[in-house]
């Protein structure tokens, strides 16, 4: 496909083009989309170079991924990454796209639009997806993220708040909690860092498709995907190759049934981050306290790494912001909000 030109505000002659997995110019994308994202926030983690290129690389099989750049000449000044369900949702895409704040204002943000919307029609795809960060207590459609979804047809129809607390966690305060959050009578809570093991993997899967059914996603065409015993294992050897460690806990019934789980993920290229996944409570469980009681066993595991987490500085969640139990959880354990998640959707 030949690429598109626009004559910027400038008079610049900027330009897209679709990269490979292997072009020389990824790095420089990656680079360029990142510091789009992170611009004029509180610290935010952004996937690494490391992860990114591996999943890139590998053939696509439930999503797949086109790369489209912004060029100044030679230069990348932002771009997008399109992902592409292949099982689940084949008529959506989701789409993260960015401008280097330094060039924004010229017309590459429009001209990157217009290539993913090129793509969305080469693949069949009618409705697009994205999610644009707004800071704590700005309306969304202030924010220049909000105004240029809006712009190109998309409304934020789910938020979610991003929070943060500091690492190393307070161990006085963990010990308090720990206290207040002893495990009830007929539960134990098993902890384990890496690939899920042989014995709970059927309940983990079983819980994970839970989670896709109960986690809140407002009028977001999204489909709630069963998770089997190949999925989990799958997910752990690609998340390894990427450069993460999981770090997970899990609150079992005394026949052994899972009543809950929660996980960490700690990334052997992030100096700074450690993330909160999925904590999720069984229904016929729920009101016992095992929501906290699994946060405070995976704090004290990931405190347990020593070395291995020497250095991250903080711990980064998102909760729905109707999710009352979980809002008030995550506020028992130091989190701050620090800026609103909103996933936005529209018609190609």
């Amino acid at each position: 496909m030949r690429p598109r030109l626009l004559l910027g505000s400038d008079g610049a002659v900027l330009t897209t083009r679709r990269l490979t997995a292997d072009d020389p110019l990824l790095r420089d994308w990656h680079e360029a989309v990142r510091d789009a994202h992170l611009a004029d926030r509180e610290p935010a983690w952004w996937e690494s170079w490391e992860a990114t290129r591996t999943y890139l690389a590998r053939p696509a099989d439930r999503t797949a991924y086109v790369i489209v750049a912004a060029l100044d000449g030679g230069v990348v000044v932002g771009g997008a990454e399109v992902s592409l369900p292949l099982v689940d949702d084949t008529d959506t895409l989701s789409v993260v796209l960015g401008v280097r704040p330094v060039h924004r204002r010229r017309g590459a943000g429009d001209l990157v639009a217009a290539e993913v919307r090129a793509v969305a029609r080469e693949h069949g795809r009618t409705v697009a997806q994205t999610e644009v960060y707004v800071p704590a207590g700005v309306a969304f459609e202030d924010w220049c993220g909000g105004a240029f979804a809006r712009r190109h047809g998309l409304g934020s129809v789910s938020a979610e708040d991003r929070l943060l607390v500091d690492l190393p966690y307070d161990p006085d305060r963990l010990g308090r909690l720990t206290d207040a959050a002893q495990v009830p009578e007929g539960y134990r809570v098993v902890s384990f860092t890496g690939p899920c093991p042989d014995d709970l993997a059927p309940e983990w899967a079983r819980m994970r498709t839970q989670m896709n059914e109960d986690v809140p996603t407002g009028e977001l065409t999204r489909s709630a995907s069963v998770v089997d015993v190949e999925r989990i294992r799958t997910s752990d050897v690609r998340m390894a190759e990427q450069g993460w460690t999981k770090v997970r806990s899990v609150v079992l019934t005394a026949d052994g049934g899972g009543a809950g789980y929660t996980e960490l993920f700690v990334s052997a290229h992030d100096p700074d981050f450690v993330l909160q996944d999925d904590t999720l409570v069984d229904r016929a469980h729920r009101g016992r306290g095992l929501g906290a009681a699994l946060k405070a066993a995976n704090l004290r595991q990931l405190a347990s790494l020593g070395e291995r987490v020497a250095g991250r500085r903080w711990l980064q969640t998102h909760t729905e912001q109707g999710n009352v139990a979980m809002q008030r959880t995550n506020e028992r354990f130091g989190f701050r909000r620090v800026d609103v998640l909103h996933e936005c959707e529209g018609a190609v």
